[in-house]
């Protein structure tokens, strides 16, 4: 893949995260839709478009050359089979999300109930997927992409919410380190459309903060998760009393 084709395919990936399309990024470039595919499918961009579709998603070119440093040197994804592999063996997920935080072989060890033999077998089976490299002494090289991510809607994700709705929701949310906040209000698409911008930066900055403290003692990090959740909802109980020629379709 040539340099070029790696750029546009990381920006391509960025514009799909921030659900903008062909169209939005003409409207701001203040080109047809159709000049807009056709610089895309030939690969011919200036420095100051890509600057500008940058500023569409808040972002700054230096973010999306780092995008495209790591999708070339680093893991951004597992298959569907090795997912799948791991949902089916608790302790083989467990370590997963372990390495994935920057565990070392000894903390594993010591927290969880896995004997040096085994957790050795399961890095080396990790080792397969390209997630770790297992180097001597039993140090764990890890070599994902800080945008990694799970397959949307696939093994993992889906296995954990199904715990999510089981686990993670049984809490007042008033210990230390807790929050929950609903908020409801009417918006418009282009009010709904910020929202999830500012959305998308709060899931850069969590990413930013994880890598900041990953060099920290683990008696320091605490295992976090943020739950965001948005769409165009009305309470059934309220939606039941509508008349039916004043039903709201999003649009």
């Amino acid at each position: 893949m040539t340099q070029v084709e790696s750029v546009l395919q990381a920006l391509k990936g960025l514009l799909k995260q921030h659900k903008i399309n062909y169209y939005q990024v003409a409207v701001h470039l203040g080109l047809s839709e159709s000049s807009v595919k056709r610089s895309f499918s030939q690969g011919q961009i200036s420095l100051q478009r890509l600057v500008k579709i940058c500023e569409l998603m808040d972002l700054e070119l230096t973010d999306l050359l780092q995008v495209v440093q790591n999708q070339t040197t680093e893991l951004t994804q597992l298959s569907i089979k090795q997912e799948q592999l791991m949902v089916t063996d608790i302790k083989y997920l467990l370590v997963t999300v372990c390495v994935c935080n920057h565990w070392t072989f000894e903390q594993i060890n010591q927290t969880y109930a896995i004997e040096p033999p085994e957790l050795v077998k399961i890095l080396l089976r990790l080792e397969q997927t390209d997630l770790i490299e297992l180097k001597p002494n039993n140090q764990i090289k890890l070599k994902i992409s800080p945008h990694f991510h799970w397959i949307e809607n696939g093994p993992i994700q889906q296995f954990f919410e199904e715990h999510i709705q089981q686990d993670f929701w049984q809490s007042q949310f008033t210990g230390p380190g807790e929050l929950r906040m609903l908020l409801n209000g009417m918006l418009s698409k282009e009010s709904n459309e910020m929202m999830q911008k500012n959305i998308q930066r709060l899931k850069l900055q969590f990413s930013q903060l994880c890598e900041q403290d990953k060099h920290l003692k683990l008696e320091k990090r605490h295992g976090t998760t943020v739950l965001v959740g948005m769409r165009p909802w009305e309470l059934k109980l309220f939606e039941n009393l509508r008349r039916y020629q004043n039903l709201k379709i999003y649009t």
